[in-house]
């Protein structure tokens, strides 16, 4: 059957680690935790998100941290749903900045041209597309960079850390 979404929101805990341990025992899910924090924790109840990933097996996925350009970024796929949040933290940027609630967010844009937390990404062959990329998790941080890069604050080669997912060959 599989590692499905609902198997993963089923053992749900309210701290993050132990809930990634009871999917690694229970389901034999391999994610790390930071990954897992993002991805499956934070959007545990979210009934649109569970609707869009349900048929994944999320099983057989190898997690890596990448490094994209600035180009490559511009080419990463967003579900329609989710493309208003990208939207509209890149407008934001473009007119106003990065803004973030959190001084150390906005600081480290500021110093260091990207974001403090990976992204979380898969290969279109994880969700069955034929998609280079697809971004799961961090469509604000996208946002954000896409904007700093049209407005030339961050050059296209510059490269960005996104966690990755594919499947295992």
């Amino acid at each position: 059957m599989g590692v499905q979404w609902q198997r993963i929101a089923e053992l749900y805990e309210p701290d993050a680690e132990r809930h990634c341990e009871k999917c690694a025992r229970n389901l034999g899910l391999n994610c790390p935790l930071e990954v897992f924090t993002q991805l499956f924790h934070e959007h545990h109840a979210d009934a649109d998100f569970a609707e869009l990933y349900r048929a994944v097996d999320w099983g057989p996925e190898v997690w890596s941290v990448e490094e994209l350009s600035g180009v490559q970024w511009r080419q990463v796929s967003v579900d329609r749903g989710y493309q208003h949040a990208v939207d509209e933290a890149r407008w934001r940027t473009v007119a106003e900045g990065v803004i973030d609630e959190r001084a150390a967010v906005v600081a480290h844009w500021g110093e260091a041209g990207t974001w403090l937390l990976p992204p979380v990404l898969v290969s279109g062959e994880v969700t069955g597309s034929l998609l280079r990329y697809e971004c799961l998790v961090g469509f604000t941080r996208l946002g954000n960079l896409l904007g700093l890069l049209d407005w030339g604050e961050v050059k296209d080669v510059a490269r960005h850390k996104a966690w990755v997912g594919r499947l295992a060959q």
